[in-house]
C-alpha cells in the first residue's frame, strides 16, 4: 500500500513538473510578408535588409512589423529592430535561405518560437524583392 501511494505521489509531482505548455493555434501553414529585400555582396561577405509583417490571424501569435538586415557571415540568427524577430540569410551555389524566428509568450507565460524560411536562386545579382516565408515550426518552453 504505501508503495502505490509513493507512486502515485511521485507520478504527479511529475505529472506537474513536466507538464507542456498549453496548446496554441498554430501559426504552421500561414506566411509572414517580406518586402523591400535588398542584398549587396563582396567577396568578403553579403548583406542583407528587409521589412517583414505579420497582421492578425486566428493563430496566437501576436501582429508584428520590423526591418531586419545583417550579414551571412554572422553564421546566427541577428536580432531584428523588433528584438522579439531574428533572422539570417544562409549564402549556397547560386541559392540563398532566408531564415526567420519569431518569439513570443501567451497569457499564461509559455514561450513560444515560431521559425521559417523562403530559399531562392541569386543567379546575377536578380533576388526578389517581395516574398513569403511559410511558417514551418513552432516550439515551446515553459
Amino acid at each position: 500500500m504505501k508503495i502505490s501511494a509513493t507512486l502515485l505521489s511521485i507520478s504527479t509531482v511529475l505529472c506537474g513538473v513536466f507538464a507542456l505548455p498549453p496548446k496554441i493555434r498554430s501559426p504552421v501553414g500561414t506566411q509572414w510578408s517580406v518586402y523591400n529585400h535588398t542584398e549587396g555582396c563582396s567577396p568578403a561577405a553579403c548583406e542583407y535588409g528587409f521589412n517583414i509583417a505579420w497582421g492578425s490571424s486566428p493563430t496566437d501569435e501576436p501582429a508584428f512589423s520590423t526591418y531586419c538586415q545583417g550579414s551571412d557571415i554572422a553564421y546566427k540568427l541577428q536580432p531584428c529592430q523588433d528584438p522579439a524577430i531574428s533572422s539570417n540569410e544562409v549564402s549556397g551555389f547560386q541559392n540563398v535561405t532566408v531564415v526567420v524566428q519569431h518569439f513570443f509568450e501567451t497569457s499564461d507565460g509559455a514561450g513560444h518560437y515560431v521559425v521559417g524560411n523562403y530559399t531562392f536562386e541569386d543567379v546575377d545579382g536578380n533576388y526578389p524583392s517581395a516574398f513569403g516565408i511559410q511558417q514551418s515550426e513552432v516550439r515551446a518552453v515553459a
